[in-house]
Order: structure tokens, then sequence, then C-alpha cells
């Protein structure tokens, strides 16, 4: 099993061309304070729910901080039988420089 790395650019270009998914798997007072738009928590106390309701099939965006923990999150999704996830390379801190408009708070 392969891990799908992609540039903030090409998650950029996926998630205005695409129905995807974007996970944020920060800390949650991280998140609270501003995430990439459109992005919901992954943590250990919503995962089961995100996988009992989640579409499989669906491209799924991880952001992390920087683009490392989004490697192993991103991996487990792959076992779990999710067919399309991307981490995101520079994370959310490099997201923040690129995409200003396309963070919420």
């Amino acid at each position: 099993m392969s891990l799908s790395r992609i540039s903030c650019e090409q998650a950029h270009e996926l998630m205005h061309n695409s129905c995807c998914q974007i996970l944020d798997i920060r800390d949650p007072q991280s998140y609270q304070l501003s995430r990439p738009a459109g992005a919901k928590p992954l943590d250990n106390n919503t995962l089961p729910a995100f996988l009992n309701e989640a579409d499989r099939q669906a491209p799924t965006l991880v952001f992390c901080y920087h683009g490392n923990s989004s490697q192993q999150a991103a991996l487990f999704l792959q076992q779990e039988g999710f067919t399309e996830v991307h981490s995101v390379d520079g994370g959310f801190e490099l997201w923040r420089q690129l995409y200003p408009n396309d963070i919420e708070s």
C-alpha cells in the first residue's frame, strides 16, 4: 500500500474541482482557532463516527501541522478501506500562507 502525498497546490485544486472530505488531525485547540475551509476534526473521539459515516470512495485530504503526522493518518485510512487518501505536504502551516482565503475560524 503506497502513501499518496500531494502538495498544497494539488490539494487546493482537488478541493475546488471535486467533492472531497477534508480532515484536520491537529489538536482541538488549533482546530478551533483556524482550519482549512470545510475541514472536519479527526481525533480518537471523532474517529468512530467518521468511519461509520464517511464515503470511502471520495477523495480524502488529511491535514496536520506540517505534513508529517498526516502521513500515518492517511495510511490508517487506507487500511480502513478508503480508496483515495492524500496526505497534504506542508500541512496547515503552509496552507495558511498560500491560501489565506481558504481558512475558517
